[in-house]
């Protein structure tokens, strides 16, 4: 049994950037895959309001049951079809914006990107929200 207390545990965001600092793949792969953890989250979210399983997700969305599970595991980014097809049938509003890393973003609003910092990708900027982003 470890001596530790909660005050000395750190936080997911901590883990992560301590992860980010010390392994330049693990930081690339993080950020590149920023999109498919946003949209896994919302899915879960999504599932959880409505108390849907994944199979009912699946049979709103017209998909199989691991199509689910793969959306929500947030290890691959969503093709832009699949996301049309989540707001279709699921009412949820995303926003995806892309633009050179070096450039501010200019066609999201300043709520977005105070509530959702870009994640950089091959010097690519990437904000991602959802209806949800808190205000």
């Amino acid at each position: 049994m470890s001596n530790r207390q909660p005050h000395d545990l750190k936080t997911h965001g901590e883990l992560i950037a301590e992860e980010m600092a010390g392994d330049p793949d693990f930081a690339a792969e993080w950020q590149r895959l920023a999109l498919a953890r946003e949209v896994a989250a919302e899915l879960i979210r999504y599932r959880s309001e409505n108390s849907l399983s994944q199979r009912a997700l699946a049979d709103l969305l017209g998909v199989r049951q691991p199509r689910i599970v793969d959306l929500e595991s947030g290890e691959r980014n969503p093709r832009i079809e699949t996301l049309i097809d989540i707001s279709r049938k699921t009412g949820l509003e995303l926003a995806i914006n892309i633009a050179p890393a070096k450039q501010q973003p200019k066609l999201v609003t300043k709520r977005m990107r105070d509530s959702r910092p870009a994640h950089v990708h091959d010097d690519v900027s990437v904000v991602v929200a959802s209806d949800r982003t808190p205000s």
